[in-house]
């Protein structure tokens, strides 16, 4: 079965497993109606990968989650509550996906899932969870289901992968005065959107890739595709990769000696891609959102927030705990915004009207939502690994409008 059949069965599933009714998500409800709401607390969920394929993301960035809240709380919460996380495990597997997120609307009565990870997991569970009536934030993928079409109960807040692969690629082929181009993606839905973002945009340009080839989920031997890639003559290889597959295909090209140019989407802007591919992925260009949060940051602010992240966890913060926090402190935000009279559609309501938001602490490109498009985020910067950390190479690149 592939993914889009595995997701649809799936997604299927959840709808037949639902019970009880539907809450009332109108501004007329009060606070002992809404699901999660009560006079003291608002209970949100999260689904998290904490022991399958991504646990490298769904790790910290349940501890960024986390972090956001408990600091919150400390300062009295919000609106006179506090704010608590129930995070279960999917494994990156739309159909243990469907279970926990169903527990999380049907049992836990979550207010809002938050951040959940991954295109699959995202695909599979986000037509239940709205239909519940529960509101469906800022998920950790560029899937466009996660905003098109438009509903009132959910907010995207992470570039198309689609859309940063384009803008990112022109400023590759305009750099690096290449024309022949390879494309090497996960044989997935996310894999499919960067092959498709980076295929019209070399359709704009006149081109068509010079070589496509593609891996199942999960793989650990690249060898036979970087070496058909090499043989086609790619001169510039697209990754629609994560983090092992990332380091995977650059080691195997290193092997053969090919020195060719690699370039991903922010899927790969991570710090295990660095710190585990060594030598082998020195080089590699990637698209990022938010900027790396090292212990040596300029910003005195980051670096406080590095050491706190540190003492409360005991490991080093890295980029996917800062997506994890941003998005924690964003629902916050909402909440305040929101006031003490909560419900989904008056929470959706001050998302709208808050306007351009950035996190004062770690900053990263502004998130802003409007009645007619809840995509709050539409461009990336180029960044490059040098010396074992990523750096940023440009300004913030918007997507042109219309693309």
């Amino acid at each position: 079965m592939n993914c889009r059949h595995l997701v649809a069965a799936a997604a299927a599933a959840f709808l037949l497993a639902g019970c009880g009714e539907r809450p009332p998500v109108g501004a007329a409800a009060s606070a002992a109606a809404v699901q999660g709401v009560t006079d003291t607390e608002v209970m949100i969920g999260s689904l998290q990968d904490l022991s399958g394929p991504l646990t490298s993301w769904g790790v910290p960035v349940r501890n960024g989650l986390q972090m956001a809240i408990d600091e919150a709380n400390a300062e009295g919460g919000v609106h006179g509550r506090t704010i608590r996380l129930v995070v279960e495990d999917s494994a990156y597997d739309p159909k243990k996906a469907v279970l926990a997120a169903q527990k999380l609307v049907t049992q836990e009565r979550v207010f809002a899932t938050v951040g959940t990870l991954g295109t699959p997991v995202v695909q599979a569970t986000m037509p239940r969870i709205l239909e519940r009536g529960v509101l469906h934030l800022f998920p950790l993928t560029g899937a466009k289901e996660t905003y098109e079409p438009l509903h009132p109960l959910k907010f995207a807040s992470n570039t198309p992968y689609s859309d940063i692969i384009q803008v990112g690629l022109a400023r590759m082929l305009d750099d690096k005065q290449v024309t022949r181009v390879g494309i090497l993606y996960q044989d997935d839905d996310f894999g499919l959107t960067v092959f498709e973002g980076a295929q019209a945009l070399l359709k704009a340009r006149g081109l068509a890739p010079v070589s496509v080839t593609t891996y199942k989920r999960g793989a650990t031997d690249f060898s036979a595709q970087i070496a058909r890639m090499r043989a086609d003559g790619a001169e510039l290889v697209v990754l629609g990769t994560v983090v092992r597959e990332t380091i995977g295909a650059m080691q195997a090209a290193r092997a053969l000696g090919w020195d060719v140019t690699f370039f991903a989407s922010h899927a790969a802007y991570t710090g295990e891609v660095p710190k585990n591919g060594g030598a082998a992925v020195e080089g590699l260009y990637a698209m990022g959102q938010i900027p790396f949060p090292y212990a040596d940051d300029s910003n005195p602010a980051v670096r406080a927030w590095v050491e706190r992240y540190q003492r409360k966890f005991g490991v080093a913060a890295n980029v996917q705990a800062v997506f994890g926090y941003v998005s924690g402190s964003l629902f916050l935000a909402g909440l305040e915004a929101a006031g003490r009279d909560l419900t989904a559609e008056g929470y959706a309501g001050a998302l709208v009207a808050m306007g351009p938001w950035v996190d004062a602490t770690l900053g990263g490109s502004p998130i802003d939502f409007s009645a007619t498009n809840h995509l709050g985020i539409r461009s990336g910067f180029l960044a490059e690994v040098q010396n074992g950390r990523w750096v940023q190479l440009t300004e913030t690149l918007p997507i042109p409008a219309g693309r």
